[in-house]
């Protein structure tokens, strides 16, 4: 081919490396005139030469296009002053690459039917070719194309080459209307709903950058809605973010009648002890102190004593049984010495062998 092969290769190459472009528009139709140089195969016996090209190209997709084309030139047979004519019609489908700046590059393949004619005799053929080429933008409508063509005869196993250079003017391809993006935002707090946590915060109300309600004291209830927005402390709130003033009673009576001369604590007193468990639970700084009491019955230091072991059976449930730490309870036994009934009846006798539970709060 004349050595035309290897140079025609690396144009095709260097096009593709170095065309970069815009992207092309759907629905566009090119009308493409160009001139060229048509580059024969030695198997054909005939002279390179200058052609015209005229072609219309369809953009199906930004990706995808199609194009027919006519060829027309004049050679003279080597050695001779022979004229033949060479018109070519080609059908190539386009793929068109990324793009860069203003440029358009694209590959191309197709099929066509090339006649040569001598006047005294004429030849037909079937084509195959190859390649690639660039459009560089000038506007919307004008642009200049480049392209280079390998082209194979079927019938006598020929390759030629073919560059072309020419004005493209484009038709319709209308960009598309842009979408029009709607932001939305529910509740009107200026956080988008794709990024509010809170889509329903109620109109008007401060909002954190998630879209939710402040909480400025942190207790779990909206500023809007809590009625003490500046708790000192998250615990023992109520529903309106408030404080809950639990009662610090200063001393419970336990109803634990003890047998006569009995420490052992029957079972209906347990209810009793539960409750002074329950206050020092939530009064962790609270320590308690278990009174033992007795009547007047028998010997005052007898009755001291069992007085003792009655607040020590109570101190021994509230560590064991409900586990309050036993440096928070204490037990004294007082005997006789506090009565707060006459103990010369059987009522106010019962009345005096109690336990008490004195509670101190720090």
């Amino acid at each position: 081919m004349k050595c035309i092969s290897g140079k025609l290769s690396l144009i095709m190459c260097g096009m593709v490396l170095s065309l970069p472009a815009l992207a092309e528009k759907e629905g566009t139709l090119y009308l493409n005139p160009a001139v060229g140089y048509h580059m024969y195969g030695s198997e054909l016996n005939l002279e390179d030469s200058a052609a015209l090209v005229i072609g219309g190209e369809y953009v199906i997709s930004p990706k995808f296009g199609a194009e027919v084309s006519y060829l027309y030139g004049n050679s003279d047979i080597d050695g001779s002053s022979i004229d033949v004519d060479n018109s070519q019609y080609t059908l190539d489908g386009l793929y068109y690459t990324p793009e860069m700046g203003n440029w358009q590059p694209f590959v191309n393949a197709g099929v066509g039917h090339g006649k040569f004619d001598a006047g005294s005799g004429d030849s037909k053929e079937t084509q195959l070719n190859v390649g690639v080429g660039s459009r560089y933008h000038f506007n919307d409508k004008w642009s200049a194309r480049l392209q280079a063509k390998m082209i194979n005869s079927l019938d006598d196993e020929r390759w030629d080459s073919l560059i072309t250079a020419g004005i493209s003017y484009a038709f319709g391809g209308e960009p598309k209307p842009t979408p029009i993006i709607v932001l939305l935002d529910g509740d009107g707090d200026a956080i988008l709903d794709e990024n509010d946590q809170c889509p329903a915060t109620p109109s008007g109300v401060y909002v954190d950058d998630r879209g939710c309600a402040l909480d400025r004291d942190n207790d779990g209830i909206s500023d809007y809605l809590d009625q003490c927005p500046d708790s000192e402390s998250i615990e023992n709130i109520d529903e309106n973010g408030c404080a809950i003033v639990l009662e610090q009673p200063e001393s419970i009576k336990l109803e634990v009648h003890f047998a006569n001369n009995s420490a052992e604590i029957p079972d209906t007193a347990k209810s009793e002890i539960k409750n002074v468990a329950d206050l020092m639970t939530q009064f962790l700084g609270a320590t308690v102190e278990i009174e033992g009491h007795s009547d007047a019955s028998g010997n005052a230091e007898y009755n001291k004593a069992l007085s003792q072991r009655r607040a020590n059976a109570v101190r021994d449930i509230l560590i064991s049984e409900y586990g309050i730490d036993d440096s928070r309870v204490s037990a004294v036994g007082y005997g006789q010495d506090q009565p707060i009934a006459s103990n010369k009846t059987k009522e106010g006798r019962l009345a005096n062998r109690r336990v008490m539970a004195e509670i101190n709060y720090k």
